[in-house]
């Protein structure tokens, strides 16, 4: 074997090699908790929302932070044992925390 076919092949399995051991981190992150989220927060959020407000006692859904990283919020009027049992804790990768605000209302606009 000639020497540029040599290092073509100890190149192919550094490649290899580099490859794998990035799998395999990414997914010991998941296992531990710290998904790596195949889709952004805004589209976890609207792809949910609808099925989170049909959850009675939910009034809203936001972006929050929770530790410096990016969650899911769940507004609730009450944070009750039916709403918990209806919220998973995470999403896509994101956390789900419920916060009770209470009843939201909108205000009226002054009429011009």
């Amino acid at each position: 074997m000639d020497v540029l076919n040599r290092r073509i092949l100890i190149l192919a399995a550094v490649v290899a090699l580099g490859s794998s051991t990035c799998r395999l981190s990414q997914r010991n992150h998941s296992e531990e908790g710290a998904a790596v989220p195949g889709k952004t927060i805004e589209q976890v959020l609207s792809e949910h929302t609808d099925q989170w407000m049909a959850v009675p006692g939910v009034v809203g859904t936001a972006i929050g932070q929770s530790k410096g990283k990016p969650c899911i919020l769940i507004l609730t009027a009450s944070n009750t044992e039916q709403v918990r049992r209806r919220i998973p804790p995470s999403v896509g990768g994101y956390p789900v925390l419920i916060e009770d605000t209470g009843e939201i209302h909108a205000l009226d606009r002054p009429k011009k």
